[in-house]
């Protein structure tokens, strides 16, 4: 992938809360060896208006919505880093991830998923599983409508990796990782992982979600809004629902089982109109299916 630009990623802040039981550095140690992946991405946003004098609005996020699914499979390998270059910065490891296949849950898209066969991401790291920077790179003449699918998954399977903290934690441990999602940057995601079992190199948590927005305020501009068209809104709420359970094996740079999902519902509103705008954004990732 030379020549290839690398588009930096935020730095996570990573806190311990619980060191847990018998603690020890959690850190990845690559196998370099490449394995085959299996992961479905499911995401989708809802959006309605509600009145304002609704005695029974509920601002807590549902749990779970309508979604359409990416199904991938990934040739993964990892290693050692290699010399930085234009854009890049030293990095303890590389991971590089290339699709072998894929659909859709809409048929039309499936097959522009399948027609990016060979579409490339590759990202630099810290043994703790912090990414530092990421390429992407497209199959020649691959159909664009999948193009983009393809890079939001990989985006969301990036995004969905495990950080671990600097200090030891063990079994009950606890710690939680804050950062921009890549790719939407529009929301900062504050995971917290629990240790509930450590065996050899696997290690499976628990996984807890919250979100919310980085711009605070809406405007509404489209003429279909009726009396909303030209409101500038403000975030009301915010609400995460979320579930999740993931098996990482510390030879791998992705989760080898396990599912994490999340719904947050965003509330804006404004002094001068009589409805609130209700967004109910859902986004999963499914490893080993």
């Amino acid at each position: 992938m030379e020549g290839v630009p690398a588009f930096p990623v935020d730095a996570p802040q990573v806190d311990l809360v619980i060191p847990g039981d018998n603690p020890q550095v959690l850190a990845y140690q690559d196998a370099e060896e490449p394995w085959e992946a299996n992961v479905v991405v499911s995401g989708g946003v809802a959006q309605a208006a509600a009145p304002k004098d609704d005695a029974n609005f509920d601002a807590t996020a549902p749990a779970g919505g309508d979604v359409m699914e990416t199904d991938l499979t990934l040739t993964v390998t990892s290693g050692p880093a290699r010399a930085p270059q234009d854009g890049e910065e030293d990095a303890a490891r590389e991971v590089e991830l290339i699709t072998r296949g894929g659909g859709h849950t809409d048929l039309d898209l499936g097959l522009q998923v399948a027609g990016n066969d060979g579409f490339t991401m590759r990202w630099r790291a810290a043994e703790s599983g912090a990414v530092q920077s990421v390429k992407m790179l497209p199959p020649v003449d691959s159909p664009e409508a999948g193009r983009e699918v393809v890079e939001r998954a990989l985006l969301s399977v990036m995004n969905s990796t495990v950080v671990f903290p600097k200090e030891p934690v063990g079994v009950g441990g606890q710690w939680t990782v804050t950062t921009r999602v890549t790719g939407d940057a529009a929301m900062v995601r504050t995971t917290t992982y629990t240790v509930r079992e450590i065996n050899g190199s696997d290690v499976h948590l628990d996984v807890d979600i919250e979100e919310s927005p980085t711009q605070k305020e809406l405007r509404i501009d489209n003429e279909v809004a009726g009396d909303l068209d030209g409101a500038m809104l403000s975030v009301e709420s915010t609400s995460t629902t979320s579930t999740g359970e993931l098996t990482v094996d510390l030879t791998k740079p992705l989760p080898t089982g396990g599912r994490i999902a999340a719904t947050t519902r965003l509330v804006y509103a404004g002094e001068d109109t009589q409805f609130r705008i209700v967004q109910d954004v859902t986004n999963a990732v499914t490893y080993g299916k």
